[in-house]
């Protein structure tokens, strides 16, 4: 007499609704852990890029009696600084770009201007044919000689008083600035913008404090940017935090304290913390 055989019980139907809810549930937990895991992780490439151009400017000004580059290049003195550093370090690649801007997004724009989540385009070296995109930009007072008026606000060398609040290299929609409460580049945002057309509005400025303020980390009322100061020491800035900086030789850091409504017009920037 054979033995016999029970059938194999499978699950009901209840029993696989249940199993997918669960599943559900444990994906909608672990899913706000995921990204905020991943962006902690692009913030960190961030400030490793940011470590790697602090030596490239501790390099580069130690060859040249602590100075930046002289500015020559009038047709693209807020880019020159790429000019001197395309003929002795590689400037192409992952160094130039936040991985939260890495890629470049044409917005028909008389200059190739990226936005907090979008890079911008370089442009083209005459003699090698290189053409970068980039996320980063310099803080223009930097450069040596000046050239451009207001002679005496460059900063000229990296030896400065207060070196870790003056900004060098940060986050930025375009290739540098020289943002001031006088001359072209503005602190002044727009009124007319906020974070939902991502700093593209059209024929609004792109220089100035404007491509450096923006949410490009973090969230909510500490959203900001990465810096990289003279001191060669690197953080994360809040956006209205950057009007605190000391961006040139005589810039009033505390001058933002009076001039609230005109600098951050609209409802739109009321939401960022001027807790700093």
């Amino acid at each position: 007499m054979g033995l016999k055989l029970r059938p194999k019980k499978g699950f009901t139907l209840i029993e696989l609704l249940v199993v997918i809810a669960i599943i559900a549930l444990l994906l909608a937990i672990l899913m706000p852990s995921l990204k905020k895991a991943k962006q902690i992780a692009r913030d960190v490439v961030c400030r490793s890029n940011l470590k790697q151009w602090s030596l490239i400017w501790k390099m580069q000004t130690d060859d040249n009696n602590s100075r930046f580059t002289t500015l020559t290049d009038f047709k693209m003195h807020r880019g020159h600084w790429i000019s001197e550093l395309r003929e002795e370090w590689p400037t192409e690649g992952g160094i130039l770009t936040c991985p939260n801007a890495a890629k470049y997004k044409d917005f028909g724009h008389n200059a190739p201007h990226g936005s907090y989540t979008t890079a911008y385009e370089m442009s083209k070296d005459e003699k090698t044919g290189i053409q970068e995109i980039g996320s980063y930009g310099f803080n223009c007072w930097g450069y040596y000689g000046g050239g451009l008026g207001n002679t005496a606000n460059f900063w000229n060398t990296i030896n400065v008083r207060g070196a870790s609040e003056v900004p060098m290299f940060l986050d930025s929609l375009y290739r540098g600035g020289f943002p001031g409460y006088s001359g072209p580049d503005r602190m002044d945002m727009s009124s007319v913008e906020s974070e939902d057309n991502d700093w593209t509005e059209p024929g609004a400025t792109y220089c100035g404090i404007r491509q450096f303020a923006m949410p490009r980390h973090g969230s909510g009322a500490k959203a900001g940017i990465n810096v990289l100061f003279y001191d060669l020491s690197s953080r994360h800035v809040m956006i209205k935090e950057l009007w605190s900086l000391k961006w040139h030789k005589n810039f009033d850091t505390n001058e933002w304290k009076n001039r609230r409504d005109s600098i951050w017009p609209g409802t739109w920037m009321d939401k960022y913390s001027e807790d700093f």
